[in-house]
C-alpha cells in the first residue's frame, strides 16, 4: 500500500506518553509540517506555539480549569474540573494552534488543517499525538489569554482553535478501529 495512505491509516489519537522529550529537529518539522498547511486564500495566518516546560504545561492545566469555571455553561466544566485532568495527557510537548482572524480567511478550517498535517508529521516520525480542544472554550477569558501571552508568547489578537499533545506513546500505537464514514463516486 501506498506509504502515504499507510501513515494517515496509523494515525490514531494517544493518551498516554513517555517523559523522554521530542527532540527539537523533530519538534520543528512537525511544526513546519503545521505551517505548509493550507489556508483559505493562502492568508498564512496560523500561529503555533509551542510549549515544552513540564511546569508551564501544569500551570496551563490548573490556569485552563479556573478559567473553564469562571465560563458559565462551559461543555468542558466536568471534564476539566476533574482532579485527574491535564491538559496534554502527560505528553512532553503541548502545541497550541491559533489565528490572526484580522487576517484569515478561514481562521478555524486553516488551524484544523494545520493540526492535521501536524499530527501526520508526528505519526511517520514515530511519534504520538492528540487533538486538545478545551482551550478554543476559554477564548474570552482575558485572564487566561493574558496569562498565555506573558508566559509562553501567545500573540495579541489570536485566536485559539486546537491544540496537540506530541510525545512517544506508552506502548504500541492503538489500532484504528472500523471506519463509520461513506463515500460516492459520481463519473
Amino acid at each position: 500500500m501506498n506509504e502515504v495512505l499507510q501513515n494517515i491509516k496509523n494515525r490514531r489519537s494517544v493518551r498516554k506518553y513517555q517523559t523522554r522529550q521530542i527532540p527539537g529537529e523533530l519538534c520543528e518539522s512537525i511544526v513546519e509540517a503545521g505551517l505548509y498547511a493550507p489556508s483559505g486564500r493562502n492568508s498564512q495566518a496560523v500561529h503555533i506555539t509551542v510549549v515544552r516546560k513540564k511546569d508551564l504545561i501544569e500551570r496551563i492545566t490548573e490556569e485552563l480549569k479556573a478559567a473553564v469555571a469562571r465560563t458559565p455553561g462551559n461543555r468542558y466544566r466536568d471534564s476539566v474540573g476533574a482532579a485527574s485532568y491535564t491538559v496534554n495527557f502527560g505528553a512532553p510537548t503541548f502545541m497550541i494552534v491559533s489565528a490572526d482572524v484580522s487576517r484569515a480567511v478561514t481562521p478555524e478550517a486553516d488551524c484544523a488543517c494545520a493540526l492535521e498535517n501536524m499530527f501526520l508529521a508526528a505519526r511517520s516520525l514515530g511519534i504520538g499525538s492528540c487533538w486538545i480542544n478545551q482551550l478554543g472554550s476559554v477564548n474570552g477569558d482575558s485572564a487566561f489569554l493574558n496569562f498565555l501571552r506573558a508566559e509562553a508568547g501567545f500573540p495579541e489578537g489570536n485566536v485559539i482553535f486546537g491544540c496537540g499533545a506530541f510525545g512517544y506513546p506508552v506502548g504500541d500505537f492503538p489500532q484504528a478501529p472500523a471506519r463509520k464514514g461513506t463515500s460516492n463516486l459520481v463519473e
